[in-house]
């Protein structure tokens, strides 16, 4: 069960052009970097960002919670926009689960001994299992080196210069001032935000919003080759954080791709924490996607 536990907890977590020189030589010199507006920050970043149509990759996973530590082996297959296959192996190597999302479509079989089903279905099982809204576009933008959840359309920032790093932090509106006792045009990058209302003040305000108007959003950007090293979100609604940190970036004829994450929660009952190293890549090639569900397998309406 333990196995078990920690397999769903990863797959729920799942769910350097124009000033780029110019940094890097303030940098050198100890200087603090040139302020730089949102858009001239995501027109850098959007530069050298990664361009893919298919990736394959073989992932060595570590997952922790509750002083529980496992890890293993995943392969991964995705087509843009499209598809995403994984499967999952402990490090003997033998399969114990394969998932294959699309736009609308959760595919899932469970190979764990005593625990064997499969579930085909929409994205609501996944998100009652885990208590949030997950979306084919966050997965994808978590294993595709992408910003998550980053939509310069309809979200609003500002820009502020974090040591090293450009960071955009999310406009909120009067409830969330209210809330955490601070302006977001104050708000520093590493501020970290608390409820200041009384308990039964944040419970009414929170029975009167909607739980994604109570979500912060911060991405921090590379000061010189506008890698996007970070995403936090800050959830006030259900009193959570999600922090996911890229590392290692490197280059490929499609941009820039990071080769190690880590993605943190943080909750009201404790944390868990997965990490993974990419071990070997390969861009552009056209993958099957196998998904073949056992005979003898339970089918199942939920995780």
């Amino acid at each position: 069960m333990k196995k078990r536990r920690l397999l769903f907890l990863a797959i729920g977590i799942l769910f350097t052009i124009g000033t780029g020189c110019f940094n890097s030589e303030r940098i050198a010199y100890d200087k603090p970097l040139k302020n730089l507006s949102v858009s001239q920050i995501l027109e850098r970043h959007d530069k050298q960002s990664a361009e893919w149509d298919w990736i394959g990759m073989r992932l060595d996973v570590t997952v922790e919670n509750n002083g529980q530590r496992e890890s293993f082996k995943a392969s991964v297959r995705m087509a843009r926009d499209s598809a995403i296959w994984m499967s999952i192996s402990p490090a003997l190597g033998v399969e114990v689960a394969r998932i294959m999302l699309e736009p609308d479509t959760v595919l899932f079989i469970s190979k764990v001994p005593g625990d064997k089903f499969y579930y085909t279905g929409n994205y609501e099982a996944l998100e009652d299992w885990a208590d949030t809204p997950m979306s084919f576009k966050d997965v994808q933008a978590v294993l595709g080196g992408f910003p998550m959840g980053l939509y310069p359309q309809q979200d609003k920032f500002n820009s502020k210069v974090d040591g090293g790093d450009y960071t955009l932090i999310g406009k909120y509106k009067r409830k969330i001032r209210r809330l955490v006792g601070v302006n977001d045009n104050h708000l520093e990058p590493e501020d970290s935000l608390n409820i200041q209302l009384p308990l039964r003040r944040y419970e009414r305000l929170r029975n009167r919003t909607e739980d994604e108007d109570l979500l912060i959003k911060r991405y921090w950007f590379d000061g010189v080759t506008f890698d996007p090293v970070r995403d936090q979100f800050d959830d006030l609604y259900y009193q959570r954080s999600l922090t996911l940190e890229r590392s290692d970036f490197e280059d490929f004829e499609g941009g820039r791709f990071p080769n190690a994450c880590r993605v943190l929660i943080a909750t009201v009952d404790g944390s868990a924490t997965m990490e993974w190293e990419v071990m070997r890549k390969r861009f552009g090639r056209a993958y099957d996607f196998p998904f073949e569900i056992p005979e003898g397998y339970e089918q199942r309406t939920g995780f």
